[in-house]
């Protein structure tokens, strides 16, 4: 289990702070309430929730265990302990849709993608509006609205960069669509249909294969081998 927890902290790190101290006595705690020796270097791990986790040694290792002030992150842990035992974790499966008439009318239409962040070998796929909204605390999600009708290099121009906004919130996105794959032209001229098929042909092979169910709860990152120490 501490592995485990150790792997999805390393998973969802945003700032990783090296040799930030020592504990002083009385300071920390570890995962059984014990306290931990005075002396004893460590570092922080600052995930993208904006918690701060403490582990043992200057940098990370794979003998690092969590310590908690005392006072202080003994809720987070017990929120990540209950995030990877939990039998009733959902796992989101590919959910790809198409725009509708209504969506040409307005012009624009939004899609959402996600990516597991405790598995390094996951991939961004597509979802529903509705999984987007659920709780998955193991996916980092992103909306993206695309124009789909229009002038084509106006709209090309303009999907590219939300795309790269999008792909900047959650690196991936760039794969998983096309600045043009939903796109019909004012003017419905054979190029454009030819290329309008070319890059959903494109979209749809460059998918990445999503499996469901079970996923994976450590990552490869860490080096979380083994039991840890002071």
């Amino acid at each position: 289990m501490r592995n485990q927890i150790i792997n999805l902290i390393n998973e969802d790190t945003e700032t990783l702070i090296k040799d930030a101290g020592v504990t002083n006595k009385l300071e920390f705690e570890d995962e059984k309430g014990n306290p931990v020796p005075e002396g004893i270097p460590y570092h922080i791990h600052i995930t993208t929730d904006k918690k701060y986790w403490y582990m043992t040694s200057g940098e990370h290792e794979s003998n690092s265990i969590i310590i908690f002030k005392n006072g202080g992150n003994i809720p987070d842990y017990i929120k990540y302990r209950n995030l990877v035992g939990s039998k009733r974790q959902e796992y989101l499966t590919e959910n790809r849709i198409k725009p509708t008439e209504i969506d040409y009318q307005s012009g624009a239409f939004t899609l959402y993608f996600a990516k597991q962040i405790n598995d390094k070998t996951s991939k961004v796929f597509q979802i529903s509006k509705e999984d987007f909204y659920k709780n998955t605390p193991i996916y980092n999600k992103v909306p993206l609205t695309l124009l789909i009708y229009g002038e084509r290099n106006d709209v090309e121009y303009k999907n590219f960069r939300r795309i790269n906004v999008a792909n900047s919130r959650l690196k991936g996105v760039e794969n998983a669509i096309t600045p043009l794959e939903f796109f019909r032209p004012v003017n419905d001229k054979k190029e454009d249909v030819e290329e309008r098929i070319k890059n959903r042909i494109i979209g749809q092979t460059t998918q990445p294969e999503i499996t469901s169910g079970g996923g994976s709860s450590g990552g490869s990152s860490g080096g979380s081998s083994g039991g840890g120490g002071y």
